[in-house]
């Protein structure tokens, strides 16, 4: 960890993907027999489905990312992330470079996932090579295997063509839709390439599976899986309680299981049988089926209990339900669910705790389904974790604000396509990094870069990364030498926001000290402006208002504001505008804690007109008697005003709990003199995304309702693992999450 306090808001948006089931007859392959799997439905028939679209009003996520390993050597280019800006985004583009992608004869390209997995979405960057796109693949039989051996056919699909463009986003189908395995179960997939678009060599660009991901509604199936962690990922077999294998619906409660011991799961006696949801759920429903080989029924639990938990690895027994008898398998080939399960639960990790099984050398289960309560949840973004993965120039980064450059957050009024967003970032990593192993080079420490997204969507092709050609993007002026060491201070950068044709940053000032816990201390907060012109940011045009007076911080107490700004102004779109803008700090004098003051909207450039809030109450132009409106806060996090729903006009404070650590709060206030109150740990994300021995750690959450609409709201946070983790670019960047209520369509 190297020590930097914690900020971060940033771009956030959904892109609304065609879903659907796409089959047909069997093509000429004598290898690809008739499905015999489970009968999936489109959109009726006696099974949980996806809602109606125009009823639906969360889109979907995309499911975790799935390595693929090619069965010949020389497919590998096409799954290794070789020539794509980054890694494990179905949103990231290839390049146009041929030696960065594969051409050959016509022959199937095999893929192995390593295990059987609950296959989601598929994305396909077609061949891209300049002057040979005609080389890709046009039309391809899909088909998917447990045991390379047996293939069943998913469809026959025709692939766009790719146009040779140097940011190529996936093509995939001529309709623009996707290939959506839908839920089956598979450890292998296979391309049969059929014909392509008149080259005389076959070949794509790049391929990127994803295990399945549940539209979310009440009474909607969780998709799950093993507690995964690097250095202490589960056994192969772990993954078959959830992974659908052997049942014959993906989905449905009411699903029978076989009496394959291939689609089962046992181990040695222990605690129990742990699932993670991927998110923190409200849960109603858990449905078990028994371990089914006929020739080790007593591997099967007897007695049980339920417990949950947020972090995956504190354990809490479920109260009022108990002990709970499961009856044993049959042995037959129809096992029904052994025990359902209502429940009214809301968390991220659920274990199913033996108390006793029927006496074999061995405990297990078939399979283990969760279903949807109501109330509201939080799961991963992975769109917005993804664009932040970028493998030229810029690299990775902390600190992360955003705002629209428009001055509002969400609108139903404009064209979302038209906006363009700004994008702050405090120390960031430069240079270039390699796609197959991840590993930088050339890198170079910057204090602060920032970049502008076009349009309102998580989309690699359409952000541009803004890094100086030495030093950073903002420096202070006139420059500071440090109190130690040689060079000058610097910017961390504080939250951004819009006032008319103004952009307006807290420069964050940083001094490196002689000794102290880090070598450095922020002494200082500026605040920075530009003009905003034409659709951008005119850098030319930055001013610096220095706070010479200490009206924004004073680091002897300490206490600094531009943690967070509210423009609460009818331009801003506010819901109650009274023409101020609020600005929220830290107070660091005894513990960390939230404080704000005020200035109106015309006089934010002067100082001397900032008012803070005192402990009676009322607007004071010194900081003697500061009222505290919540604790345990970070230096960055995020304060923002609910533009919809049954909170509008409340404001909600996001912050990592005690500055450094995995668990996201969430409070809320009435007012802007109102302290923060109920307080909730809305999620609990761990540092499976980094590599272990490298000192992990996470910081900086914060909402982001620049990019957030009026039923999801995203947050980000950062992910850092100290010294030895900056080579590795998939460590040092931001993450993020989506809170939103369940929708009930039913």
């Amino acid at each position: 960890m190297n020590g930097k306090k914690v900020f971060a808001l940033i771009p956030l948006l959904i892109i609304a993907f065609a879903i659907g089931f796409f089959g047909c007859p069997n093509g000429d392959d004598p290898n690809v027999i008739d499905p015999n799997g489970p009968d999936i439905p489109k959109e009726n028939g006696d099974h949980p489905v996806r809602p109606n679209p125009s009823t639906f009003s969360l889109p979907r996520q995309v499911g975790d990312y799935l390595r693929l390993t090619p069965m010949v050597d020389n497919h590998a280019v096409i799954s290794n992330n070789t020539g794509m800006s980054g890694s494990e985004g179905r949103n990231h583009w290839h390049n146009n470079t041929a030696t960065d992608m594969y051409a050959g004869s016509k022959t199937d390209l095999v893929y192995d996932i390593g295990r059987i997995e609950q296959l989601g979405e598929l994305h396909i960057w077609n061949y891209n090579a300049v002057g040979n796109t005609n080389y890709g693949i046009r039309n391809v039989i899909v088909s998917y295997s447990e045991d390379n051996v047996s293939y069943v056919q998913l469809g026959s699909f025709t692939l766009k063509q790719a146009d040779g463009s140097a940011r190529l986003a996936a093509t995939n189908l001529t309709d623009g839709s996707y290939i959506d395995f839908y839920g089956r179960s598979a450890r292998y997939i296979k391309f049969s390439p059929v014909d392509n678009y008149g080259g005389g060599q076959y070949g794509l660009s790049q391929i990127r599976l994803f295990r399945f991901k549940q539209d979310v509604y009440k009474g909607a199936y969780i998709s799950a899986s093993p507690i995964e962690r690097y250095g202490s990922m589960p056994p192969r077999d772990a993954y078959n309680i959830t992974n659908g294998a052997g049942l014959s619906h993906p989905f449905d409660a009411d699903a029978t299981h076989s009496n394959n011991p291939a689609h089962m799961y046992h181990a040695a006696p222990g605690a129990g049988f742990a699932i993670d949801l991927k998110g923190k759920y409200p849960v109603s429903k858990i449905v078990i089926w028994n371990y089914n080989d006929p020739a080790n029924l007593d591997y099967g639990l007897q007695t049980i209990r339920i417990s949950t938990s947020i972090t995956g690895t504190s354990w809490t027994t479920v109260p009022g339900i108990g002990n709970l008898s499961l009856p044993p398998g049959t042995g037959q080939d129809d096992l029904e669910p052994s025990l359902t399960i209502d429940v009214d639960l809301h968390t991220r990790y659920i274990r199913i705790d033996r108390v006793q099984h029927l006496g074999g050398t061995r405990m297990g289960l078939s399979a283990v389904r969760v279903y949807t309560g109501e109330g509201w949840f939080t799961d991963n973004a992975p769109d917005w974790t993804a664009m932040f993965s970028n493998y030229n120039s810029w690299t990775g980064a902390d600190g992360i604000y955003m705002v629209n450059l428009d001055g509002k957050d969400y609108d139903t009024t404009r064209n979302p396509d038209n906006l363009t967003t700004f994008i702050i970032f405090s120390d960031t990593m430069t240079g270039t990094v390699n796609p197959v192993t991840g590993s930088r080079s050339g890198s170079i420490m910057r204090n602060n870069t920032y970049a502008l997204l076009q349009g309102w969507k998580p989309d690699a092709t359409k952000i541009n990364f803004h890094v100086a050609q030495s030093g950073a993007m903002f420096v202070p002026d006139p420059p500071q030498p440090r109190s130690y060491g040689s060079g000058n201070k610097y910017y961390w950068m504080g939250d951004t926001f819009v006032i008319g044709d103004k952009l307006y940053m807290f420069g964050l000032r940083i001094d490196h000290i002689s000794g102290g816990s880090w070598g450095f201390m922020q002494d200082g907060v500026d605040l920075l402006v530009m003009d905003i012109v034409e659709g951008g940011v005119d850098r030319s045009t930055l001013r610096h208002i220095n706070d010479t007076e200490r009206r924004l911080c004073n680091p002897d107490v300490p206490w600094y504001l531009g943690g967070s700004v509210v423009v609460n102004t009818t331009a801003a779109g506010a819901v109650n505008p009274d023409g101020y803008v609020y600005v929220y700090g830290y107070h660091d004098e005894s513990s960390r804690r939230c404080f704000v003051a005020r200035v109106l909207a015309e006089h934010v450039e002067d100082l001397s007109q900032y008012r803070y809030l005192s402990a009676n109450n009322e607007w004071v132009d010194n900081m003697n008697n500061p009222k505290f409106l919540a604790d345990r806060i970070a230096p960055e996090y995020s304060v923002h005003e609910v533009k919809a729903g049954p909170d509008r006009g409340k404001l909600y404070l996001v912050n990592t709990l005690n500055t450094i650590g995995n668990d996201i709060r969430l409070w809320s206030a009435s007012s802007f003199t109102d302290a923060f109150s109920n307080e909730t740990s809305i999620f609990y994300h761990d540092t499976d995304t980094a590599i272990a021995g490298t000192e992990n750690s996470s910081y900086n959450a914060k909402a982001n309702p620049a990019i957030s609409t009026d039923k999801e709201l995203f947050i980000s946070y950062n992910m850092n693992g100290g010294m030895p983790a900056f080579g590795i670019a998939d460590i040092y960047r931001p993450r993020f999450v989506r809170y939103a209520q369940v929708p009930v369509v039913f």
